[in-house]
């Protein structure tokens, strides 16, 4: 039997591509989670049935209830998977995925996800009741967070730590998420010594040439070798209730399929592909209604040349819509002035070469300033310990802005803190080529500094 897989262990998937029943290995989770035999000890008191801690339950229950115990998950997800067992379920096949390394932890599974470090996956199979299956990180953490008693002070790390308090007496040694994150971790010892290098432990998840029902009674072996009672332990059951009848004890036989016997499994039926279309139509349009706008409208977010495009005259409106201030060249007793659009570069814009002081907005007047005209005052020469040509910079830079002469760091720092509102988003703040050019001065000391040696510590 070869130990060839049709897939990758770690499922990579484009972005909004959705997770099939044959990526699940959905007729795999659906064995484990509706095996019948309570034989599993459940140290937890069981959030499902009422049931007292150290009962004897199955392994759908076992794994449900150490997510309910888990600090990370929250209590709306709590009392949802409470409410409703068939999420619970479903909840619990995702995150047993992620619990192995089937589903690494830059996939998402709901379509409001906003950040561009992981991907968007519909789960057809597992979606079918409200309720989000979050994400792979918060999966795993909520698995990782679970506290067991026996853990305490040192946390089994490896099957050897099993086994020795298993022969201690000690029956579970770790709770279910842990064991199964060992055995993960330890996917290539468990292949010498349970399955003779012939597949391992992964392999039990992916789309090899194995029966689903086999490879099911095959991991519920192991969890219940690693998990109740090592073989012929005098303090534990010595029969593994997993194992193959004709040989008690032994690991249950793998059953191979034919091409024609593995395309009847894990199929996708037509309700599951219209779930499918209607999440992906769902993400679409969420992500239409987070795109930048057109940049020929001159909206927010608009670039052209990697520039800002927004002209004097919106953002006069824009700013006047936020604070207060007119929206054309008129003062607030509706006075046209000489030059609207004159008027507002210089009360925004802090001149590097003029002799005028720049003042704050009236609307933004502060203690501070009154106090510290000296530091807004617009100075005549920078002193700068860098080789770099500023006086041939700064005069490239204002031929070409178009928010008028460019601003010292000083001078572009006191801008910020005194017209920036501190309660808006930052997303509607007016972004403009003296924005940019901070950006590309600190850059400029950031790439000089690196690599130097650290500065000395003061005598």
């Amino acid at each position: 039997m070869s130990s060839k897989r049709q897939s990758p262990k770690i499922l990579k998937k484009a972005d909004n591509a959705p997770l099939t029943r044959a990526d699940l290995q959905f007729d795999l989770l659906a064995c484990l989670f509706s095996d019948s035999n309570e034989v599993f000890t459940d140290p937890f008191p069981s959030q499902i049935d009422g049931r007292p801690a150290r009962s004897r339950v199955t392994f759908r229950n076992l794994y449900v209830n150490a997510i309910l115990h888990s600090p990370k998950a929250s209590k709306l997800l709590k009392d949802k998977m409470s409410d409703t067992p068939e999420f619970a379920t479903h909840f619990a096949m995702l995150s047993l995925l992620t619990n192995v390394g089937r589903i690494n932890t830059t996939m998402s599974f709901f379509p409001e996800m906003k950040t561009t470090i992981r991907t968007y996956h519909p789960v057809p199979a597992l979606q079918k009741t409200s309720g989000s299956l979050q994400d792979a990180p918060r999966l795993k953490s909520i698995l990782k967070a679970v506290v067991y008693d026996r853990d305490s002070p040192k946390i089994a790390t490896t099957l050897r730590d099993c086994r020795s308090r298993i022969d201690a007496g000690i029956s579970p040694p770790t709770h279910i998420s842990n064991l199964i994150f060992i055995l993960a971790n330890e996917t290539v010892s468990i292949s010498k010594s349970h399955f003779s290098g012939e597949v391992d432990f992964l392999d039990l998840f992916t789309s090899v040439h194995l029966s689903s029902e086999s490879r099911a009674r095959a991991f519920l072996w192991l969890v219940y070798n690693y998990y109740e009672a090592a073989a012929g332990n005098e303090n534990g059951n010595s029969e593994n209730p997993f194992s193959d009848p004709s040989t008690p004890g032994e690991r249950p036989a793998l059953h191979e399929l034919t091409e024609a016997e593995v395309a009847l499994e894990n199929v996708d039926p037509e309700d599951e592909i219209e779930i499918s279309d209607k999440l992906v139509a769902q993400r679409m349009q969420f992500l239409s209604s987070q795109s930048p706008k057109d940049p020929s409208k001159g909206g927010k977010g608009s670039i052209k040349d990697d520039e800002s495009v927004i002209s004097v005259d919106s953002a006069m409106k824009a700013k006047g819509k936020r604070r207060g201030l007119p929206a054309s060249g008129k003062s607030k007793n509706g006075k046209a002035t000489a030059n609207g659009s004159k008027s507002f570069v210089d009360q925004l814009t802090p001149s590097r070469f003029s002799d005028l002081q720049y003042h704050s907005s009236p609307h933004r007047a502060s203690p501070f300033q009154a106090r510290q005209p000296r530091l807004i005052a617009a100075p005549t020469h920078r002193y700068s310990p860098y080789g770099y040509p500023h006086d041939k910079h700064w005069a490239n830079v204002a031929r070409r802005t178009r928010s008028g002469p460019p601003r010292t760091l000083l001078e572009h720092a006191w801008h910020v803190v005194a017209r920036s509102d501190p309660l808006a988003d930052s997303g509607d703040e007016l972004e403009d080529d003296h924005h940019r050019n901070d950006y590309v001065q600190r850059l400029n000391i950031v790439c000089r500094l690196r690599g130097k040696d650290p500065t000395p510590e003061p005598e």
